[in-house]
This record gives C-alpha cells, sequence and structure tokens, in this order.
C-alpha cells in the first residue's frame, strides 16, 4: 500500500519547498557505455529533488511537491526521499502511469557523458494541475524553487509551474528557477517562451552559462551575461556559473550574481566523478546562502556545495554542513579529513 500523502495540513512554517519529478537513474559501472552494460548502478534522480536533498543536508527544513506511481517504484523514491531529510507528505500517488527512467554514461574525456530518457506517460507528467491546493501547500513557506524541466513535461505541468509559482508570488515567498535547459525535453525557442512567460512571477532565475548561451544568445563571461539576462528578463535577480579548466587536470566553477550589483566567486578546485547533479547542489548552496547571508554568501556556498557533489557519484550530494563550510574558506582540499 502507498504511504500516506498530504491530507491538507500545512507543510513546515519556514520550508523551502521545491517541485518536481524524480525518476530512476541507471547507470553502467566503470564508464561503461550502455551497450555495453550488462548490470547498472541504481539511483534517484530529479532536478527539484536533488535541490531539496541538497537543502536538507545543509539543515534547512525543505519540502518536496510531486507525483508519484503507487507501486514499489513509487514507494522507493519517497523512502529515499524521506531518509535524506526531506520531508514528502505533500507527494501525491497515482493509480495508474510509471515512474521515469534515466540511462546516463558516465564518460571520460574525449568521450562525454550522454544521457537518454524513457520518462514518457509518468505519472508526473500526467498530473492534473487543479489537484494541488497551492496557496495551503506554501501557506508559511519561506521560499519555492523549481526549474524549466518540470513545465517541459507536459501542458500540464506547465500549467502547474506557473500556478505555484503565482501562488508563491502572491504569498511573498521568494520564487527561483533554474532554467535547466533539456534538448531532449523541448526546444531552445520553447525554453525561451517559458522562461519570458514565468518571468514576472521569479525572484531569482539560475543557469550555466551553456543554458544561457543556448537557450538568449548570449555569449561570454558570466560576469557578461548575468547582467543582460537580468536586464532582459526583467528579473530581481540573476546567477549564471560556468565550469573553468584548470592547470591541474581537474576544474572550478566561477559563479556570478547580477541583483543591481554584480558578485563574482570561483570554487575550490575538483575533479570530476559524476557530472550530473552538480548544478542542484549549486542552487540549493546558494538558496541558503542567499536567505541566510545575501549574495556573496551564496555563491560561496553554492560553488562548494556543487564542487563536493562532482566528487560523488548519483545524483545526490551527500555532503554535511561542516565540509561544505569548510571547503568555503578554503579548510579541505583532498586528502584526509579529521
Amino acid at each position: 500500500m502507498p504511504l500516506p500523502a498530504w491530507n491538507g495540513a500545512p507543510l513546515a512554517r519556514d520550508a523551502i519547498v521545491t517541485f518536481g519529478e524524480a525518476m530512476i537513474r541507471l547507470t553502467p559501472p566503470g564508464n561503461q557505455r550502455l551497450e555495453q552494460a550488462g548490470a547498472f548502478d541504481l539511483w534517484i534522480a530529479g532536478a527539484e529533488l536533488n535541490v531539496a536533498v541538497a537543502l536538507a543536508r545543509l539543515g534547512e527544513t525543505v519540502a518536496w511537491v510531486s507525483r508519484l506511481p503507487a507501486n514499489a517504484l513509487g514507494r522507493r523514491v519517497l523512502l529515499h526521499a524521506r531518509g535524506q531529510g526531506v520531508a514528502t507528505n505533500a507527494v501525491q500517488w497515482a493509480p495508474e502511469g510509471r515512474l521515469g527512467l534515466l540511462f546516463v554514461e558516465v564518460g571520460q574525456a574525449p568521450r562525454p557523458s550522454a544521457s537518454l530518457y524513457d520518462r514518457d506517460g509518468s505519472a508526473f507528467a500526467s498530473l492534473d494541475p487543479e489537484a494541488f491546493d497551492w496557496p495551503a501547500l506554501l501557506d508559511g513557506a519561506r521560499a519555492f524553487h523549481t526549474s524549466g524541466i518540470t513545465p517541459a513535461l507536459s501542458p500540464a505541468c506547465r500549467r502547474a509551474t506557473a500556478d505555484a509559482l503565482a501562488a508563491a508570488h502572491a504569498a511573498g515567498c521568494h520564487t527561483s528557477f533554474d532554467l535547466n535547459y533539456r534538448a531532449l525535453l523541448s526546444t531552445r525557442d520553447e525554453a525561451r517562451a517559458t522562461m519570458e512567460s514565468l518571468a514576472p512571477l521569479i525572484d531569482t532565475v539560475i543557469a550555466s552559462a551553456g543554458e544561457v548561451a543556448a537557450v538568449f544568445g548570449l555569449e561570454g563571461e558570466p560576469a557578461d551575461v548575468a547582467p543582460e539576462l537580468r536586464r532582459r528578463l526583467g528579473v530581481a535577480r540573476v546567477v549564471v556559473s560556468s565550469r573553468l579548466d584548470t592547470e591541474r587536470d581537474t576544474q572550478a566553477r566561477r559563479s556570478v550574481c547580477a541583483d543591481g550589483d554584480l558578485v563574482q566567486a570561483d570554487s575550490a578546485e575538483f575533479r570530476t566523478v559524476d557530472p550530473l547533479g552538480g548544478g542542484d547542489a549549486f542552487s540549493a548552496g546558494f538558496l541558503s546562502g542567499l536567505m541566510d547571508g545575501g549574495a556573496r554568501r551564496g555563491i560561496e556556498l553554492g560553488g562548494a556545495m556543487a564542487a563536493l557533489k562532482q566528487s560523488i557519484p548519483g545524483d545526490f550530494a551527500v555532503v554535511d554542513r561542516e565540509e561544505v563550510e569548510e571547503l568555503v574558506v578554503g579548510g579541505v582540499q583532498g586528502g584526509t579529513r579529521r
């Protein structure tokens, strides 16, 4: 039997609420290609759930709103999210439909990583927008976060995303939106039109430099494109980050926040074990830091979160607050933590 869903009671006061689909991610071990694989590593995945887990690991009160199939796979996702400290009482159960699958090849240079979706007909994509009482769900919430993946899944998901952002905006809680452009889900024109239509309801837009170039045609350093994207969208704040190659076969993340002022920070260097989930970890760190200490604190915490996540297989940032804070101040750069 499925676990109980939301019963109409408000979510935790001052919670950060995220909204989006979860999937099962299947990855061949040992950097194999899909056509070689005889077995798979199984992970729980999904951008907004990744953000929720990372926020919970930082000690934030967080709730995830979603829709899962009422079967063993749906329960697997829910129990895994709960085990990471995410409140799941607002998850709806679907009597029909399926859980989406994400196949990921983790590549090594010169071969890039690659993804393959098998998510058509998912329980989440077939949600009913009218089934979500957003004013009640967001009553007392501190912030609301979603991404461009969610509205790209179906017209119903697009409507639900707009309804959620409108309710959050009306309630006066901070709204954030990760552009999260996925060419497998929408065209560039569709992604741009969605972003522009939702912009009046969004306080903070988060994007990678590559996504900004792909969707809006803005190329260059984050410090150049972030203010221009902010001007085009008319939002209060735009955060843009990109990965930089270093001289030691590692990378670092350079992040910029434009909100009238311009702040920039580079993360600690990292060597990527798994490329997925880094942007979600950054979003979580940025949101936590922004609301507790401002934009600079946000990009520093986000950069540390993303750097740590790149060293961890799977989609979740399985970190603790202490190691994140140590990395912000340069206390851990490899070796043994004592």
